[in-house]
């Protein structure tokens, strides 16, 4: 567990639970003070940062591009540069309808095909951030399963901004990465360890963190 994890747990999950136990929330997930990107977010960043640049809804950087042809720009996270699109809206032309179509497809596909292993299992480390892979042999833990879907929505057309990491925790699982997703009615959360999509305030998880949608650099404590 991370150092800044730790911190963040300590603040925040006391005052957190109460409001996860509850049945109705807010639409959206709160957002407070501005929290460091997780340690294994910007480690992908480094590995693989293509993943990044997809994940972020930008496309692959051409070998030579200036300001004037594009309204994307390179950043650097921890020593990892990759492309991100300037703010944009989330808008498009789906209705929550159909953008929950989508979800649901994705999100059973995934749970459904991916071995969910621990990454001390596959790796040999406590934590490491990769895609799961959907495929034959397809393995990983929460996040791997979660940046897949996420990598699977966006290029089945979903709005990259709409779609964002979240940490949670629960006393029976401890700390756990979802993916959410921002309809108009308001977020919702693909599980892992579920096979239903539900509004975030609806779960039993106390939120800790959040990447800001549209903008996977910046992250911030939930409330």
């Amino acid at each position: 567990m991370t150092r800044f994890l730790l911190l963040v747990l300590g603040l925040t999950v006391a005052g957190a639970m109460p409001t996860a136990a509850k049945a109705a929330g807010p639409r959206f997930i709160p957002v407070g003070a501005a929290s460091p990107m997780p340690r294994a977010f910007i480690e992908l960043c480094q590995a693989q940062p293509g993943v990044c640049t997809t994940l972020a809804g930008a496309p692959p950087p051409a070998p030579r591009r200036s300001a004037a042809q594009s309204d994307a720009h390179d950043e650097t996270v921890g020593g990892a540069s990759f492309l991100t699109p300037a703010p944009a809206p989330a808008q498009d032309d789906r209705d929550d309808a159909e953008r929950m179509r989508m979800l649901k497809r994705i999100d059973a596909s995934i749970n459904a095909h991916v071995r969910q292993q621990s990454d001390q299992s596959l790796y040999g480390v406590p934590e490491l951030w990769r895609p799961s892979g959907s495929g034959r042999n397809a393995s990983g833990d929460c996040e791997d399963l979660a940046i897949q879907k996420r990598l699977d929505l966006i290029a089945a057309g979903f709005a990259p901004a709409r779609l964002f990491f979240a940490i949670v925790y629960r006393t029976d699982i401890g700390l756990h990465t979802v993916l959410i997703a921002r309809l108009d009615a308001g977020d919702v959360v693909l599980d892992s360890r579920s096979n239903f999509i539900e509004p975030w305030s609806s779960t039993r998880y106390a939120w800790l963190v959040a990447e800001y949608p549209g903008k996977p650099t910046r992250w911030y404590m939930t409330g």
